[in-house]
């Protein structure tokens, strides 16, 4: 469904209505971003979705480390 070259709007639809239950978006998610037939422009989505929350994560580690909260560092 989501490998054609051109998504119709009930496929996207679908995909939408799937991201909305909980644990199986997570699911189809990993799916859909590793499988290599996945639709060009979902495939783009999925890792636009994710580029946020990984910069948000990285940032997040390295302020913790610069304020000595990951444990041994303070004194």
């Amino acid at each position: 469904m989501f490998s054609k070259n051109h998504l119709t709007v009930i496929d996207w639809w679908i995909f939408f209505i799937l991201m909305a239950i909980p644990i199986v978006n997570i699911i189809v998610f990993i799916i859909l971003l590793l499988s290599s037939g996945t639709n060009k422009s979902l495939k783009n989505y999925l890792l636009a979705l994710i580029l946020p929350i990984v910069i948000i994560i990285i940032l997040m580690a390295t302020g913790m480390f610069s304020l000595g909260l990951f444990g041994g560092m303070g004194g």
